[in-house]
């Protein structure tokens, strides 16, 4: 269900003020641009910024399934969760894996994680997220039109697929709680699967098309039209590692490469790095990392017409500008281990089965979502800090939900009610 947004006007001229922004991934940037469009003065302060020729490769933004996701109710955390960690220890190139050696600090967020998937805490939670897509497609439109990116969208919708009767049976649950939200879908047979997609190897007994779905067909292009209209209307990105963020009685403060910064406001956007953020600003935040995998397949991106998914395999494959992008899985790991080239291998052996046209994949890539344990993001006010708001931990919804994080940091920072109840996304609700 898309529902529209009030529109947002200039503030008074006493009103606007300089804020500064952490991070230059999509939620980042989007949260620049509707600041700068309320009147704010922004500077956007990132390592390495979507500006030139720079690769912007580091960025989580970068890398995703490049997928407009109104679907997205159902947290990762569901009820009977607790019964596959066991599998999730024991499989490491499971679609959802836990590394062992890791598995001692992520103990605080795996105990919150299994607490998140009862009955009662999913159907919270899908109500949660089911308001926030409501109006995620509004929040976009006005960025996308602003920074001349409607060229990037296609608009085809999204296949889920399921190889047998069983699968598709299990999946009820999940279904069942869409269509409780809202969720436009349609149930497809193997024929209608087979007109869609004829490229697809017949590995399919029914299907599900989320129609309100779409994409962007590249992130980076995305990431860089926003950076440039930012830039053009009068905002400042400057390249570095914010380490500490600290309340200063004239404002709040950021120190950057061993130098001071002030703004009268800043917003903490810096995705799976916020945490350490939070933390030298007296904020403990629930935060950690689900690393994300892609291969590229440069000569298949016509091979497919919308994004496809097989929920057993955990990845999408994703037609691009670029080629075919095979994106995602779970890997909970934390933000120093290298990539694993045998997620990838099980990535092209996946897509060689399903897309045999497809050939071999060309370029692999490792990204890190910042998550929260119940798959909510964080949005709202530091709890020390009374300049300072937080914007992240959006996990599997980072682009989805990037345009109307931004919307809502605009209103807090100008001190107006949201337009969505931001208590379940409270930085410290853990």
């Amino acid at each position: 269900m898309n529902r529209p947004l009030p529109e947002l006007q200039p503030l008074p001229d006493a009103e606007r003020r300089h804020v500064a922004v952490v991070g230059a991934g999509l939620v980042g940037l989007c949260s620049a641009l509707w600041l700068q469009r309320t009147g704010h003065r922004v500077t956007m302060i990132d390592p390495a910024p979507p500006l030139d020729d720079a690769s912007y490769r580091q960025a989580c933004s970068y890398g995703n399934a490049c997928t407009f996701a109104p679907h997205g109710v159902v947290p990762v955390a569901t009820p009977g969760v607790i019964w596959r960690v066991p599998g999730m220890l024991l499989n490491p190139l499971g679609p959802l894996a836990i590394v062992w050696r890791y598995l001692a600090q992520l103990a605080p967020w795996l105990c919150a994680f299994l607490a998140s998937s009862t009955k009662a805490e999913v159907e919270r939670i899908a109500t949660t997220l089911a308001a926030l897509l409501s109006h995620a497609d509004a929040a976009w439109q006005p960025l996308v039109m602003q920074a001349g990116a409607e060229r990037l969208k296609r608009h085809n919708g999204c296949l889920y697929l399921y190889k047998t009767e069983a699968q598709f049976q299990a999946a009820d649950a999940e279904y069942a709680l869409r269509q409780r939200h809202g969720v436009a879908m349609e149930q497809l047979s193997r024929a209608d699967i087979q007109s869609l997609e004829p490229n697809l190897a017949p590995l399919y007994h029914k299907g599900v098309l989320f129609r309100d779905a779409y994409v962007f067909s590249s992130p980076r292009q995305l990431a860089f039209a926003l950076a440039q209209a930012l830039v053009y209307g009068g905002g400042e990105i400057i390249r570095g590692e914010v380490s500490a963020i600290e309340q200063r009685n004239d404002g709040i403060g950021l120190r950057i490469a061993g130098k001071a910064m002030l703004a009268d406001h800043a917003v903490l956007a810096a995705g799976a790095h916020s945490r350490k953020l939070a933390a030298s600003a007296g904020d403990h935040v629930l935060l950690d990392t689900e690393r994300g995998y892609h291969v590229l397949f440069r000569q298949a991106g016509d091979l497919l017409s919308r994004p496809v998914c097989y929920p057993e395999h955990g990845f999408y494959m994703v037609p691009m500008s670029d080629g075919l992008r095979a994106a995602g899985t779970v890997e909970l790991g934390g933000l120093a281990a290298p990539l694993n080239p045998r997620r990838t291998a099980m990535i092209r052996d996946g897509v060689k089965m399903l897309l045999p046209a497809a050939g071999q994949g060309s370029d692999e890539w490792l990204g890190f979502r910042p998550s929260m344990p119940d798959s909510l993001p964080v949005i709202g006010g530091s709890r020390r800090l009374p300049r300072l708001t937080y914007a992240f931990g959006h996990g599997h919804l980072g682009l989805t939900l990037s345009a109307l994080t931004g919307y809502l940091v605009s209103q807090l920072v100008a001190g107006q009610d949201p337009v969505i109840d931001l208590a379940p996304l409270r930085p410290d609700r853990f």
